[in-house]
């Protein structure tokens, strides 16, 4: 089969009769993410340029004739983030619709492993809905994974901050100076608030086990949940780290 000659682990880069010869065991990954304001200090791509680094990263270090990297799905669902400048956002049946549409036609050519690697925490709930159709359709094996929940990423980011720092913080701001740091505002980086849950007794929770739905307008004025001022690129580093080897043995556990 191709994948014994591999030549690129990026499905763009591959022809149409490169296609034809692809075994069927190999694992698709689809990377999901989303175009949606950062807080003053990140670019809107942060999602995807986040997931993007994750993966050359990974295919650097771990490329094999198991997986594909297919082309990002990037214009996701971020309505919770529409009343900040510069958020763009898909209906969320028309995200799913548009989802099914893109990998549908693939399970139809008989590849049997989907792998749904997201970045976004807002839409998780749209991921499972999506695998749950896919795998009531087809004989196939779907994995879907967002991948800073992999780990609690101890003595690297405080227990506080991993769960309470939604968007924009520490975990996101030292990815993205480790992968890019250009990008990042550094002289806009100012101490922030972590989510009211932090603090809170009550049942009612904005992400904990009874959750609101809520707006980010609703938790802070500059778009940030989570304090991105003692992020550096030597935690984004260790993060990637572990995400990558999640990733591999994700790949190794679906191919096996």
């Amino acid at each position: 089969m191709y994948n014994k000659r591999m030549l690129t682990n990026f499905w763009s880069d591959l022809t149409t009769e490169d296609v034809k010869k692809i075994d069927k065991k190999t694992v698709l990954i689809f990377p999901f993410s989303s175009i949606e304001q950062h807080g003053p200090h990140l670019p809107l791509n942060t999602d995807q340029k986040i997931l993007a680094g994750i993966l050359e990263k990974f295919n650097k270090k771990y490329s094999s004739k198991k997986y594909l990297i297919m082309p990002d799905i990037h214009f996701g669902s971020a309505s919770e983030h529409l009343s900040f400048d510069g958020t763009l956002s898909v209906n969320s049946l028309e995200f799913i619709s548009h989802s099914l549409s893109i990998i549908e036609p693939l399970c139809e050519k008989k590849f049997k492993n989907i792998l749904l690697l997201n970045s976004h925490g807002g839409q998780i709930s749209h991921i499972d809905v999506i695998a749950k159709e896919l795998k009531s359709e087809f004989d196939i094996q779907i994995v879907k994974g967002t991948y800073f929940l992999f780990d609690q990423f101890k003595n690297i980011i405080s227990a506080n901050e991993k769960e309470y720092g939604y968007h924009g913080g520490e975990f996101e701001t030292s990815l993205m100076l480790y992968f890019y740091p250009k990008l990042v505002r550094k002289n806009n980086i100012k101490k922030s608030r972590l989510s009211p849950d932090v603090s809170s007794n009550k049942i009612l929770s904005y992400e904990k086990s009874i959750k609101k739905a809520w707006l980010t307008e609703e938790l802070t004025k500059n778009g940030i949940i989570g304090d991105p001022s003692n992020a550096n690129k030597t935690k984004g580093e260790k993060i990637s780290d572990i995400v990558i080897d999640n990733i591999k043995k994700i790949i190794d556990e679906m191919f096996n």
